[in-house]
């Protein structure tokens, strides 16, 4: 081939990489660089392949085909990046008039190695096993990894260890570069990032199969490799993963440490030290790292999508969609201000809690973007979240605001309710996030509605005591009880006696939420001084919710009240007699009870007037 055609290629493929390298150190940015170049290597290259192989060309032709291809890592299909692997190895066999095999990349790989070690190509062949082995990494072909890295050392596979760690470890392949033939990625730079990055792939591949020891040895090894800060970060992020799974929360939580100090853009960091100070009972700490862990994520949206990474071979390229969604996963935004908020509400950091409850419910009725999400954590269904929304307001003393979400909730839910509804115990209803506009077709689905419903108009009724205005709050709690009575819970016939049916979560929070409306209005009716109202509602609620010691301390309080003197002290000896209890139904945030509860009943005065009652012999029998 004339010298002169090959000097015109030389500087064709010196022209391309020099354009990529001025993209990449920013001193002339242009727009779709990447595509544009790989357009460019590909006319190159079949120029350079439109004519036979031969050895006074094949640097170049091997350099064109290499730089090819670490742009086809990004735009070309898995089918023709194997195709232009398996073609330039064929060519260089060729170059050298030597027996072809076949078109099996293993075997290619075996005679190609094999027959240009120790000559002046062999850096050359290095170039293209570089790219052979970011492919496989990419797929997780560890094993044509071990068998190609085998081959470089020269060992058997009969005698080699089999141990993919030690190949990459003691790997020595020449990474000289021609100053004539330029290229976009120095063989130097490709070489650190796969020695890294296969240490990484095979230890996420040890943790997915928990064995978190052996995960630890590889993570070690890509510790003490060069790499970008990014990937630095990662790599102590899964250490401390493992330290967590082996119960060394403490081990664990100086590697997430290390991992922000190296780059605090490692959100998976943030957010496994906050299941480690969950763990450890350290609920400040939690919040603080979910709090740290949100306002990155906000920054990182917010930052401009426009400039992409220059990097031309990326970790997230060798390591694979799957290795790198396990990497890199954190919850959502809304999940992390779900957690915010509940975990303050329940911490007493009620006014920090309703803020981030405001702020969900902001974010659900906008179109942000959401951020990649663990499939294993689902938010509650919307309903759910604005009465946690409501119910952290009430605690914070908002009422204005907790009104406005609670009538959202009855706007949405009060006209799917029928005016009965048949219930069978245990019906699945869907929990996935749905929007706010429900088709309640379905019984349970209508029951969900009914749970909604009446929890709002509950919350509406508190807030109103709450505003010392007991004319109001009877009306809400009423209109709570009217929902929940619609529901009747089917019973079935079997050996002629009655027999209900193990009853579903939802009809135990129903029947919770009933106890409690009633025994709410009935504190109400104290207020306004009417005690056989009073007395009627506790009765009615200690129905609903059996066992509930405060409610029948209040029952004991208004016995006495109406100088039903020795049925109250019966009453009281029976309950401190008495060594059941009621079973305890895991019932939502927005209805559990909180130190300001206005049921909350001090047993103090009455436990001195009944013993006081009782000593004095006024009990009769």
């Amino acid at each position: 081939m004339p010298s002169n055609l090959v000097d015109r290629w030389t500087e064709e493929n010196n022209k391309v990489a020099k354009k990529w390298k001025e993209y990449e150190t920013h001193q002339h940015p242009i727009q779709d660089i990447r595509k544009h170049c790989y357009t460019e290597y590909l006319k190159l290259q079949q120029k350079v392949q439109g004519v036979p192989a031969q050895t006074g060309h094949l640097k170049l032709e091997i350099a064109v085909t290499y730089n090819t291809l670490l742009f086809a890592l990004t735009y070309g299909t898995p089918s023709e990046t194997k195709d232009c692997i398996t073609n330039i190895l064929i060519r260089v066999l060729d170059a050298v008039h030597k027996q072809v095999p076949g078109h099996d990349l293993v075997t290619l790989w075996h005679v190609v190695l094999k027959t240009f070690c120790g000559t002046v190509y062999e850096p050359w062949v290095h170039k293209l096993l570089l790219i052979q082995w970011a492919v496989w990494l990419s797929e997780q072909h560890y094993e044509e990894i071990l068998h190609l890295l085998q081959q470089v050392t020269h060992k058997e596979q009969s005698t080699a260890s089999g141990d993919l760690l030690a190949e990459t470890r003691n790997l020595t392949i020449s990474t000289e570069e021609d100053t004539s033939l330029h290229v976009a990625l120095a063989t130097k730079d490709l070489k650190e990032l796969l020695h890294v990055c296969t240490f990484i792939s095979h230890g996420v591949e040890q943790i997915k199969g928990e064995k978190y020891i052996d995960a630890l040895v590889a993570l070690q090894e890509a510790s003490t490799q060069p790499s970008p800060r990014a990937l630095l970060a990662h790599v102590h992020m899964l250490t401390g993963f493992c330290y967590s799974k082996l119960q060394k929360p403490q081990s664990a939580l100086q590697c997430y440490r290390k991992a922000l100090e190296v780059d605090f853009n490692c959100h998976r960091a943030l957010y496994e030290s906050s299941l480690v100070y969950r763990q450890l009972g350290n609920t400040n700490a939690e919040i603080e790292a979910l709090h740290l862990l949100h306002s990155a994520i906000m920054l990182h949206a917010e930052s401009d999508p426009s400039n992409p990474s220059t990097n031309l071979i990326t970790p997230d390229m060798l390591l694979g969609s799957e290795q790198i969604s396990f990497t890199y996963q954190i919850p959502s935004s809304h999940h992390i201000l779900h957690t915010l908020g509940n975990n303050c509400v329940l911490n007493n950091r009620t006014s920090e809690g309703a803020e981030y409850y405001l702020d969900l419910l902001a974010c659900l009725q906008s179109d942000s973007k959401q951020m990649p999400m663990d499939d294993s954590l689902s938010l509650p269904r919307i309903p759910v979240i604005y009465l946690e929304a409501a119910f952290a307001l009430l605690k914070a003393k908002r009422p204005w605001d907790t009104l406005a979400i609670c009538d959202e909730v009855l706007a949405k839910t009060v006209d799917l309710i029928p005016e009965r509804l048949l219930i069978t115990p245990c019906g699945t209803v869907s929990r996935e996030l749905v929007p706010f506009t429900l088709e309640a077709d379905a019984p349970e689905e209508k029951m969900e509605c009914v749970l909604w419903s009446g929890a709002a108009y509950l919350i509406q009724g508190q807030v109103h005591f709450q505003l010392k205005d007991t004319k109001e709050a009877l009306t809400s709690f009423t209109r709570a009880i009217s929902q929940i009575v619609k529901v009747c819970v089917k019973q079935k016939i079997k050996d002629q006696e009655v027999e209900r049916e193990p009853a579903d979560h939802t009809v135990m929070v129903l029947e919770a939420l009933k106890g409690k409306a009633l025994k709410l209005r009935a504190v109400c009716f104290v207020e306004r001084g009417q005690l056989k109202e009073a007395l009627r509602d506790f009765q009615l609620s200690l129905q609903a919710t059996p066992g509930c010691r405060n409610t029948e301390m209040w029952l004991v309080e208004i016995m006495w009240r109406l100088d039903r003197k020795q049925e109250a002290a019966a009453m009281w000896t029976q309950i401190i007699n008495s060594t059941q209890s009621s079973i305890p139904t895991e019932l939502p945030l927005y209805l559990q009870t909180w130190h300001e509860d206005p049921t909350s009943f001090d047993t103090s005065s009455l436990k001195r007037k009944m013993e006081e009652f009782i000593q004095n012999g006024l009990v009769t029998a």
